[in-house]
């Protein structure tokens, strides 16, 4: 800490050495930056308050400190004298600016005003009390010893004179008074002079710079009223009675169109008028009803045709008084899109709801034949057949022509759901080397038949359960792999696929399928997943439906992957295409007990509801071989009947049905006594659309299997059934 005496020469000291190098020829001295930097460099200087004073770049603070810095001298020249304060004032003034700290916040100007006067009244106080205790010239003295001091310190600061309106009146006039030297007077009003040339200078800115701003606020007032003047929306300004007072060219027109009215009010409908003139009535009594709606709108018939509006208000105050502001703007041309989108919306719904019920009622007719073809095909095999083994390849030929139907008609439905966006992913563990031998043996006869190389290599990494949409994968693969061999005359197919370990049990699968073949053409590349493109050689017919490579990119995203293609004119073709999945807990023990599980239907009581007599033919044919009790009928009314009549175990129930159909059946099955009301019901459709499962399980049906039926898929529902009970 600095010693009191040290603290008492600093600030003249400091401040002769500032005025010194100010008064240097040549150079630019600023006394705010030296100052920051002195701070800076010596923090210490601010533990002192009289030091800390000269640092204050706010002119309004450093005068109240200069003022509570003389009158804190004042009174302790004063305790000096008396030893203690005896004048509780004196003790309070003494609390105030000797045992407090000063106030060196920044304050306004209007704040320092405040507080300068008060120690303005401080000091007349003090005068007072000390003269009352020592005599006025014992008072006197201590003031003129405190101002000499204080302006021995601080004279050289601009804002010192403020000390001068906290002397005794009487020191002032007095002739034998020590007041400052004429010399140093002279460098003070230099100084003040100094400072009133600056301040001028800048007053003589500012006057230009408002000259500037008011040029530029009449130049912007023009453009502005150019613009609202010709504004395509109404402009109008009117008062609270409706009087209009200012419009622009466009509401001119309005007005106009409404002969030529005066009145804002009657240019409106009649009860918007009423509605808008009670709001801003309201408004104008301060009630703030109504206007904080951002738009309002109303509608004029003109020239047989409705006009339509929208309106917005703001209050504008002028001279205390409101005013309103209002724009009208004709919105027919969007109101009249808007009704167009909204019509052209429900014919799209309408179409949309047309083409799914086409799909739906086309899958059930294309379906039901197919359904019986597969069905009573799939009854006979190799070992159990006796006819010639001519009429053996026959059957073979018919059953492979329908599942080629079968894939077309799924490849049309398919391609509707992804459209809708409406096509389903599953998630169940399947056995992943089961599923890629089953390609691997179907399409390595297909390749041979060609005298094609098929070759599938798999990483003995991938695990052989996994958890995810096997027919979905199957699907994919299925379309790749069938169009190589389709369009691979000579040379090879490969199929190679590696695995990627990902953290949680996942695994990332990547997929590569290249073959030999014709290869497509650079220009091509683009085209080939667009729906119905199919591709076009010279030795080779265009072929299916153009959906299959569409679809299959479609399915690749939807499972989270991406489907590329790399090819070269007569070279050959490879799709690549990358899936994640997770690791299945299931294991072979597991897997084995589910196959090895005998569902003992010998004299199991089977209701079948079904109206075609194909279906009719292989679905008791099927039942037979597995010992059933079958009982059939043709319609929903009949089973509904004989339920009521009869027990049964299980009820496969058709879909579409005479009389009364299979989900109406099911829901009145549903309504009977408990015994009969919890037979589990199997619901066999050709619709495979999401919206109709949905409905068959609000009907109440247990499962939902799609024609055409396979023994593989009853085989598995009775399964589920049996380990149920």
């Amino acid at each position: 800490m600095f010693e009191d005496k040290r603290i008492e020469n600093f600030p003249n000291l400091y401040l002769e050495i500032e005025d010194f190098l100010a008064l240097q020829p040549d150079t630019k001295f600023n006394k705010a930056q030296f100052r920051q930097k002195i701070l800076q460099k010596f923090p210490l200087l601010n533990d002192a308050d009289e030091i800390r004073t000269i640092f204050i770049s706010d002119d309004h603070t450093q005068k109240v400190i200069l003022s509570e810095l003389f009158l804190k001298d004042v009174l302790l020249k004063s305790k000096d004298l008396l030893g203690n304060f005896n004048n509780s004032f004196l003790v309070e003034a003494e609390n105030l600016l000797v045992n407090s700290p000063l106030s060196f916040e920044v304050v306004t100007q209007q704040k320092a005003s405040s507080i300068l006067k008060e120690l303005f009244e401080y000091s007349n106080l003090i005068q007072k009390k000390i003269q009352e205790s020592l005599g006025v010239n014992a008072m006197l003295s201590i003031y003129n010893n405190a101002y000499n001091k204080h302006f021995n310190n601080y004279y050289l600061l601009e804002n010192f004179t403020i000390t001068v309106n906290l002397v005794p009146e009487q020191l002032l006039v007095a002739e034998n008074v020590n007041l400052p030297s004429k010399g140093q007077l002279h460098r003070l009003l230099k100084s003040q002079i100094s400072s009133l040339e600056d301040i001028n200078s800048k007053l003589s800115k500012e006057i230009f710079q408002k000259s500037q701003i008011q040029k530029e606020l009449e130049e912007n007032e023009k453009l502005y009223s150019a613009v609202i003047h010709n504004s395509l929306d109404a402009n109008i300004i009117f008062n609270v009675d409706g009087i209009i007072i200012r419009s622009n060219k466009k509401a001119a027109e309005f007005i106009n169109a409404h002969e030529n009215q005066i009145n804002f009010y009657k240019l409106l409908p009649a009860a918007f008028s009423e509605k808008l003139k009670a709001i801003i009535e309201k408004f104008s009594l301060n009630t703030n009803a109504g206007l904080a709606q951002e738009f309002f709108e109303f509608e004029i018939y003109e020239n047989n045709e409705i006009i339509y509006y929208n309106l917005k208000i703001n209050p504008i105050y002028i001279n205390s008084k409101v005013l309103f502001f209002c724009v009208i703007r004709d919105i027919s041309k969007d109101i009249r899109n808007m009704i167009r989108i909204e019509e052209a919306r429900v014919i799209a719904e309408k179409s949309a709801k047309a083409k799914t019920t086409f799909l739906s009622n086309m899958s059930h007719e294309i379906r039901t034949p197919l359904n019986v073809i597969l069905g009573l095909s799939e009854l006979f095999n190799r070992k159990d057949f006796t006819g010639s083994e001519k009429e053996y390849e026959n059957i073979e030929a018919i059953r492979f022509s329908t599942e080629n139907l079968l894939m077309i008609v799924n490849d049309i439905l398919d391609f509707s759901k992804i459209e809708a966006g409406k096509l389903n992913v599953q998630k169940v563990d399947f056995n992943f080397t089961e599923l890629i031998s089953n390609l691997h043996k179907g399409f390595k006869i297909k390749a041979e038949e060609k005298g094609l190389d098929f070759t599938m290599n798999i990483a003995n990494t991938i695990p052989k359960y996994i958890v995810g949409d096997q027919y979905r994968l199957s699907q994919i693969l299925n379309n790749l792999i069938g169009n190589a061999i389709k369009f691979t005359k000579k040379g090879f197919i490969n199929i190679n696929i590696i695995a990627k370990e990902l953290k949680d049990k996942t695994i990332q699968l990547y997929f590569t399928i290249e073959d030999s073949g014709y290869g497509i053409p650079k220009e091509n590349l683009d085209s080939i997943f667009e729906s119905f493109y199919q591709s076009n050689h010279s030795e080779k017919k265009p072929e299916g439906t153009g959906l299959g490579l569409s679809i299959t990119k479609e399915l690749v995203s939807l499972l989270g992957g991406k489907l590329t293609v790399k090819s070269k004119q007569n070279v050959g073709t490879a799709f690549h295409f990358d899936l994640n999945y997770t690791v299945s807990d299931l294991s072979d023990v597991e897997l084995q007990s589910t196959q090895n599980i005998n569902h003992n239907l010998r004299h199991k009581r089977i209701l079948v509801a079904e109206d075609n007599k194909l279906n009719q033919l292989f679905i008791k044919q099927l039942l037979k071989k597995w010992d059933a009790e079958t009982t059939i009928v043709e319609n929903g009314q009949e089973a509904v009947e004989v339920v009521k009549m009869q027990d049964f175990d299980l009820i496969l129930m058709d879909i579409q049905m005479p009389v009364l159909d299979g989900l109406e059946a099911t829901a009145a099955i549903r309504a009977l006594e408990k015994e009969k009301k919890d037979i589990p019901i199997v619901a066999c459709s050709a619709d495979v659309f999401p919206e109709s499962r949905q409905k068959a399980e609000e009907a109440g049906v247990n499962y939902y299997i799609t024609k055409p039926i396979s023994a593989k898929s009853i085989n598995e529902i009775l399964y589920l059934l049996t380990t149920s009970n």
